[in-house]
């Protein structure tokens, strides 16, 4: 499993250089106001994960591709496992680099230091059923009938857009221990899922 997940790095790592470049692109929004905050911790882990696992998605849809995968000596869950898997990598390196972009340019500036866990525990959460939703999609069917999933990150990213300070107060009321055991239950759950999914 492990050479398998270091082997499709390998093979993409133009398509992780594209993602890396445009979520540090996208993350410059902060040069704006800390009012997009929850717009760049929704939109860097998902161009990530688009540029990511979504081409590998992509690039997997040939029947070329797809027959050569099935011949391997490997269980389709376990392909999609390891695609779970970059998924919550894109997650936390996406959080992270929002974080330090917002950090360093608020430094910079003089302004206030935004850091919330609630919105980002949060987010992270939507990203787990999101990303487990398209990897499972695109096994049980195939790659374009994922494609309607993407439409849901851009209507939030629109509602956030406009709402996005609203709802950083709103989010204030929820308990971040219970978030943070959301988040790992959700993990937890992602995984099991794809693991005993008959994909």
């Amino acid at each position: 499993m492990k050479k398998i997940f270091y082997k499709y790095i390998y093979l993409n790592g133009k398509n992780i250089i594209y993602g890396l470049l445009s979520a540090l692109f996208f993350s410059t929004i902060a040069l704006d106001s800390n009012k997009y905050y929850s717009v760049a911790l929704l939109m860097v882990p998902s161009l990530l994960f688009s540029f990511i696992v979504g081409k590998m998605c992509y690039e997997e849809d040939s029947n070329s591709t797809k027959e050569f995968l099935l011949a391997l000596p490997i269980k389709k869950q376990e392909i999609a496992l390891e695609k779970n898997l970059i998924g919550h990598s894109c997650i936390i390196l996406g959080i992270t680099i929002v974080n330090s972009m917002f950090f360093i340019i608020n430094s910079i500036k003089g302004r206030e230091v935004v850091f919330d866990i609630r919105l980002i525990l949060l987010v992270a959460c939507f990203l787990i059923v999101y990303n487990t939703t398209y990897i499972n999609l695109n096994y049980k069917f195939d790659y374009s009938k994922t494609q309607f999933s993407s439409y849901v990150i851009l209507i939030l990213m629109l509602f956030l857009f406009k709402f996005g300070n609203e709802f950083m107060i709103y989010i204030e009321k929820i308990n971040s221990w219970g978030l943070l055991g959301g988040y790992i239950i959700l993990s937890f759950i992602s995984l099991l899922l794809i693991k005993r999914n008959n994909l």
